[in-house]
């Protein structure tokens, strides 16, 4: 279980490179986005929620693996929660990028983007801490 625990912690290391930007870039991306809607182009936005989208499959797959590990039925419920917003930004997030700009509430979405990269970011973080420290 420690392992796969490890590999829920964002993959780290030169092969993780290829994946573009770290998971922790893509919350003051998405941030920025926010701050500046409609004012990038059509290619740029489709490159930032097409990471965005890497990155919550690493949060749901972070999310499942928490998921598995908790034996209180509170933290389930949290992380099972966190599974389903995982998965409902990467379905929304999957269909902003194939069809491009002009959603209304974009800067919120990236609002809220940004905040599921954090919670995914620090629930991992401290769930790892707690099973390895």
């Amino acid at each position: 279980m420690n392992k796969q625990l490890q590999q829920a912690m964002w993959l780290q290391g030169n092969s993780r490179h290829f994946l573009g930007p770290n998971v922790t870039a893509l919350v003051p991306l998405n941030l920025l986005a926010a701050a500046f809607t409609h004012s990038h182009s059509d290619a740029s936005m489709r490159i930032l929620h097409g990471y965005s989208d890497l990155g919550l499959v690493f949060g749901v797959y972070g999310a499942v693996v928490l998921l598995l590990l908790q034996s209180d039925a509170l933290k389930k419920l949290l992380f099972a929660l966190l599974l389903v917003g995982n998965i409902s930004f990467f379905v929304v997030n999957t269909w902003i990028t194939v069809n491009g700009m002009g959603i209304p509430f974009g800067s919120q979405f990236h609002l809220a983007l940004a905040a599921i990269f954090a919670a995914n970011y620090f629930l991992t973080s401290r769930t790892y801490r707690s099973f390895t420290g």
